[in-house]
């Protein structure tokens, strides 16, 4: 019999898989406008969270090295880690130093790092731990690792952007400065929500690991070792048809983790602070909500889902149009090119997110193989496009960021 106390501290753990990650990046419509990088921000932070993926590196040689410590002792570390580095980040995003003569945001992005190792490392060392208890707690602890990132987008629409910025002439009139009004509470706060947040996922782990009364709804490792042994993996990871759906993933994921949040300030900003917001909140929303629909709905057919991914081909070439030709996309000046615009990123996150979530319950046929080859092409699709995205948008002039308080004409004026 199931224990719900075990329930809801699998959930409680699961909380704190995506948490940082997902929480630094609806924090963006504000940080955008208080840190050095502007709007080249969120290609900064998506290089770096693929660079915390040196913590699965770190844990497979840790694993070498020290093979008595437990799987729990390496958990424990990492989210007292990611715990810590949001607590910090509270107090230090807005340092800014002077690093090769530009302004930079050395401390939001080196903690951003470290909070980012708790959910790249969680794929390799939270999940095996899950072997240990019955299969039933899967889809709780699943459900907890959706929370991560649906909890920190409603605190995020509760928290609001302020509103749009009052332009406001400087002291000798020669400028135009833009102030922005402050939401309802400020990032600081917002961050250490997310450290308690992460706290309590520690908390519940400890629990998890060290309460004798959930050993009953543990598992015989043994008899699990002998029934995964059964798998044919050589057989289904070498059909042809796994090549066109690891290509599949690799786009995919190169598409969420690196494309789209790269670009989606100079997508969604040129609409409006409010769109820039709900796009980037509601879009976060997707992800979790998908994946949590595919955990609770029968498999969509793959003819069904093919028609799907090509409904979402036209919204996602309006972003990345829309980032483009920013900071004067199609439809910025009307309330109908704000609307449309968030409705793009739910649509094209939610869809994208969901069919990930088809091609790993796939995986699962190639057993331990096909879950290994799927992580990989997952890391290399992600890492691909984060790499490219940073450079295109720090090194070339493709990506423009617009002035909150500079007219269309001026603007154009000047350019040319």
């Amino acid at each position: 019999m199931r224990r719900v106390l075990l329930d809801a501290l699998m959930v409680g753990w699961g909380i704190g898989t995506w948490l940082g990650v997902s929480g630094l990046f609806v924090q963006l419509p504000l940080l955008v406008d208080r840190l050095p990088e502007g709007w080249a921000l969120a290609s900064s932070m998506v290089l770096v969270i693929q660079l915390a993926n040196v913590g699965i590196i770190v844990y497979a040689i840790l694993s070498r090295l020290l093979p008595r410590i437990s799987e729990g002792v390496y958990i424990y570390g990492l989210l007292a880690i990611g715990t810590l580095a949001l607590v910090l980040n509270a107090f230090l995003y807005d340092t800014i130093n002077v690093i090769g003569g530009s302004e930079r945001s050395a401390a939001f992005l080196a903690l951003t790092f470290f909070a980012a190792l708790v959910g790249c490392t969680s794929s390799v060392l939270f999940y095996p731990y899950l072997r240990h208890f019955l299969d039933i707690y899967l889809a709780t602890y699943l459900v907890g690792e959706g929370l991560s990132g649906f909890i920190p987008s409603i605190l995020a629409l509760i928290q609001g952007v302020g509103g749009e910025p009052e332009c406001i002439p400087s002291g000798d009139n020669s400028t135009i400065e833009a102030h922005f009004p402050p939401p309802r509470f400020d990032t600081m706060v917002f961050l250490l929500l997310l450290g308690l947040l992460s706290a309590i996922s520690l908390i519940s782990f400890i629990t998890i690991n060290n309460y004798g009364g959930f050993n009953n709804q543990r598992v015989d490792l043994v008899a699990e070792d002998k029934t995964e042994e059964k798998v044919p993996e050589e057989k289904t990871i070498l059909a042809t048809s796994w090549f066109g759906v690891l290509g599949l993933m690799m786009v995919l994921n190169a598409l969420i983790n690196g494309v789209m949040p790269s670009v989606q300030s100079y997508s969604s900003r040129p609409y409006g602070t409010r769109a820039h917001h709900l796009a980037t909140t509601l879009g976060a929303m997707a992800n979790p909500t998908a994946c949590m629909a595919g955990i609770w709905l029968r498999p969509m057919p793959l003819p069904a889902l093919a028609a799907m991914l090509s409904i979402t081909i036209a919204p996602l070439c309006f972003i990345l149009a829309t980032a483009l030709l920013s900071p004067f996309p199609p439809l910025f000046d009307s309330a109908g090119g704000e609307v449309l615009i968030v409705l793009c990123w739910i649509l094209v996150t939610g869809v994208i997110s969901y069919t990930r979530m088809w091609v790993y319950g796939w995986a699962r046929k190639g057993g331990a193989k096909g879950m290994r080859a799927c992580g990989a092409v997952t890391q290399l699709g992600s890492l691909l496009g984060s790499v490219v995205m940073y450079c295109l948008v720090n090194f070339t002039n493709l990506f423009v960021q617009g002035s909150a308080c500079s007219p269309p004409s001026t603007y154009l004026h000047s350019m040319y």
